[in-house]
Order: structure tokens, then C-alpha cells, then sequence
């Protein structure tokens, strides 16, 4: 089958006016200009007319069972104060509520051009149950929370046991451990392990909030009260940042999403680095906490890789909430907060770099012979110039989206119908 458009944005600086793609079967065959591609005997020829075919978007942070908590709570006066409140609502949730949400959630993503996420799966066992409802690539990452030390075996347990059941359904599977301030050190340092042993992925919330650095630069503040409260032992608290806490846990994997690093310092930035991690941010999720402008200028000429992530929608709120999970809403809040970030940059981290954070870079994310076919469609009737500009402030659920070279989602006014 031939796919013709007015427009393909394959890749950063890869623009095709009046361009085409082929697909076989789940993969991409032939990227190019319409006229240097033929149709064999037989092929299915699509002409979409005006419009932009792109990569489908890659969410490399996700709560898909949070889905149904929008508006449910506040940013309050502090990070732990958050927590309260969702530990508090979760406890009146059934699995029922999550599944809803789950996959809401997934709807969402797939009307707004997403076809991989990156999701934290809270509640064991539901991966394997929901997977089949929906034909989003989700790609589990178990979330593991083990602050005493007797939990520690029971998270690599509870690891093991996802891998085994999840590894056949997804086109990748990761380990959660759910932040330093959730887990002992030797914990962080075991989980690393065992995700390094199975050539996993590995994402983990660091460096989130103001009460995340009092926690483990001055062992003081409110997350700091509540851990203790909580029985943690806090001697590993007031002996630096928390990306260097990591560090000295030999928490890093070889493969480390960090997901917010919202507050760092140089030498955190080096460390990064150092050990290849990385970055993922949310946008809405960024700015519905108020946190400092995120640093995406010294990350990236730090050579540090960042990807964009939706989070969850229990931590956005107002109008935000009413978009649901959405990569161009992600894009355009990181664009008002960096203005001077080319649009190319900004759709890179929605596709390729989020595909490459999550070890996948040979399979989505991109438009180009051999890849996954991964891809959306919205009108468009412009100047081919002005494309990446047109993708990234889209407003509007998507006219298709294909994944694995099925059409997953139509708009209800599709070009494609």
C-alpha cells in the first residue's frame, strides 16, 4: 500500500513535499517524493490529499490508570502534600476504576497520534489483561516501591514476575523502581541490577520536587517528616542531591529514563551524562506544579537525550485536564516555556528521542525504510514550509493514526473515511 500526501516531516530535517510511503505488511518499505514512487501491480494507492503524514508520537512517561483523577486534586503547598492526596484517593479506588481510567487513557493517546507509551503499571497483573483491548504499543514498566528493607526481595519478585508475563505481549518491557525517597539504596542498587541482567529499561522519578532535594540534600522537610513516618530509615538523607544519591547507590541502570529532573545542579547535569541516562520531561505536569523553568538548554548541550511524557492527569488540572493526555499539548506548553527551541526539536523529543530513551530507536520514532509503521495524519493545506510549525500546534484529535500498518484511530471528519 501507497500512502500519498501533500506533505511528510520523516524526521528532524528530513521534509517531503508532495511525498509518499510505502508499507508492507507492519514495516515501512519506501520514504520519498510521490513522483519517484510507483505502485506495483496491484498496490493499494491512498491519495490523503492535504495533509501532513508524521511519525506517530512516542509518550515516554505515562500513568494511564490515573487517567480518571483529573481534576481530582491540587497542587497544594508542598510536593509530599500532593502525595497525601493521592495515596488518599487511590485507597477508594477498585480495579474496576483503574481499568476505566487505563484504558481512557489509552483513547486518548491514540486520538491525539500517539502509538508507544512508556507506561508505570501500579497495579500488578493488569498490563497483561488490558493489553489486548487496545492496539496502542503500551510498553510496561512495573512501578516498585520497597522503603524497608524486608520489601526488598518482594520488588524483585514482583519484577521478575511481570517480566515473565508481560515480555510476549509488549514490544518492550521495563522496571520502575518508584523513586529514591520510595526505596532503600540497596534496593535502587538491585533493581539496577536485575534490569541491567535482563537488558531492560529502567525509568524512575528523580530530582521531581523543592521537598525531593530538602529530603536528601538538607535531611529536612515535609517529604522528609512523612518518609520517617512512614518507618523509612533515613540515614542516606542531608549527603547531596538526589541524582547523585543514585549515584552512590549504584542505582543507575545502563538504561535509566529520568523522569522530571526538575531541579538540578551542574554537577548532576555531568552525571547524567556520564552514565547516559535519559531525561524525560512533562510539560503540563512542569507548570501545573509552578516548578523552576526546566533545563533544557544545559541537558541539551550537555548532550543529554530528553524525550517528552504526558505523566498523568493527576497532576494537571483547570483547562490542561479537559485536553487529557496529549503530546501536542506537551509540545506546545514546552514551546511557550522555551520559545527560541525550533519546532523540529520539539517534534524530535515527541518521536525519535523518546523511541531512542526507551531502547527502540531501530524500530519507531521515525519514517524511514524497515521501521515500524508508526504513523499519523492531520490536514493541512499550507506552505510544506511551515510543517513542524503545523504538527506541534495542532489542536485537534488526529485525522489517523496507524500502528504496526493498521489504522488504530480515525477522526470523526477523517480524510482517510
Amino acid at each position: 500500500m501507497i500512502l500519498q500526501s501533500r506533505a511528510i516531516w520523516a524526521s528532524k530535517g528530513n521534509l517531503i513535499a508532495d511525498g509518499a510511503v510505502r508499507v508492507r505488511g507492519e514495516r515501512i518499505a519506501e520514504v520519498g517524493a510521490r513522483g519517484d514512487m510507483a505502485p506495483e501491480a496491484g498496490e493499494p494507492v491512498v491519495d490523503l490529499g492535504d495533509s501532513i503524514i508524521f511519525p506517530a508520537f512516542v509518550n515516554a512517561h505515562c500513568h494511564l490508570d490515573y487517567s480518571g483523577l483529573a481534576g481530582e486534586l491540587a497542587p497544594g503547598t508542598s510536593f509530599a502534600g500532593w502525595l497525601a492526596q493521592i495515596v488518599s484517593i487511590k485507597q477508594s479506588l477498585k480495579h474496576d476504576d483503574y481499568e476505566a481510567a487505563w484504558l481512557a487513557g489509552a483513547d486518548m493517546l491514540l486520538s491525539t497520534g500517539c502509538g508507544t507509551v512508556a507506561n508505570i503499571e501500579s497495579v500488578p497483573g493488569m498490563y497483561a489483561r488490558m493489553a489486548p483491548q487496545t492496539p496502542l504499543q503500551v510498553c510496561p514498566f512495573i512501578e516498585l516501591i520497597a522503603y524497608h528493607s524486608e520489601d526488598e526481595t518482594a520488588a524483585i519478585d514482583l519484577a521478575q514476575n511481570e517480566l515473565m508475563a508481560n515480555e510476549s505481549l509488549a514490544l518492550k518491557v521495563g522496571v520502575s523502581p518508584h523513586a529514591p525517597y520510595t526505596m532503600t539504596p540497596e534496593g535502587l542498587n538491585a533493581l539496577a541490577m536485575f534490569a541491567d541482567e535482563n537488558l531492560l529499561p529502567m525509568s524512575i522519578h528523580l530530582a521531581e520536587s523543592d521537598d525531593e532535594w530538602d529530603m536528601f540534600v538538607d535531611g529536612a522537610g515535609p517529604l522528609y517528616d512523612t518518609m520517617s513516618s512512614l518507618g523509612r530509615v533515613m540515614g542516606d538523607c542531608g549527603k547531596g542531591t538526589p541524582v547523585q544519591h543514585l549515584a552512590k547507590a549504584a542505582g543507575f541502570s545502563k538504561k535509566t529514563l529520568v523522569v522530571h529532573a526538575n531541579r538540578l545542579i551542574n554537577a548532576d547535569i555531568e552525571m547524567l551524562q556520564r552514565v547516559g541516562a535519559d531525561v524525560v520531561h512533562c510539560p503540563r505536569s512542569h507548570a501545573w506544579f509552578g516548578h523552576a523553568n526546566f533545563d533544557c538548554d544545559r541537558l541539551a548541550k550537555a548532550g543529554v537525550n530528553i524525550c517528552i511524557g504526558t505523566d498523568s492527569l493527576a497532576s494537571t488540572g483547570g483547562e490542561t485536564a479537559v485536553m487529557g493526555l496529549n503530546m501536542f499539548a506537551e509540545m506546545q506548553e514546552l514551546s511557550r516555556n522555551h520559545p527560541k527551541l525550533p519546532c523540529e526539536d520539539l517534534l524530535q523529543m515527541a518521536t525519535a528521542n523518546g523511541a531512542t530513551a526507551l531502547g527502540l530507536g531501530d524500530e519507531i520514532g521515525l519514517l524511514k525504510e524497515g521501521l515500524i509503521a508508526n504513523m499519523a495524519v492531520i490536514p493541512y493545506s499550507d506552505s510544506v514550509s511551515s510543517v513542524p510549525e503545523a504538527i506541534v500546534q495542532h489542536s485537534c484529535p488526529v485525522a489517523m493514526l496507524m500502528i504496526e500498518g493498521k489504522r488504530a484511530f480515525s477522526g470523526i471528519d477523517s480524510i482517510v473515511d
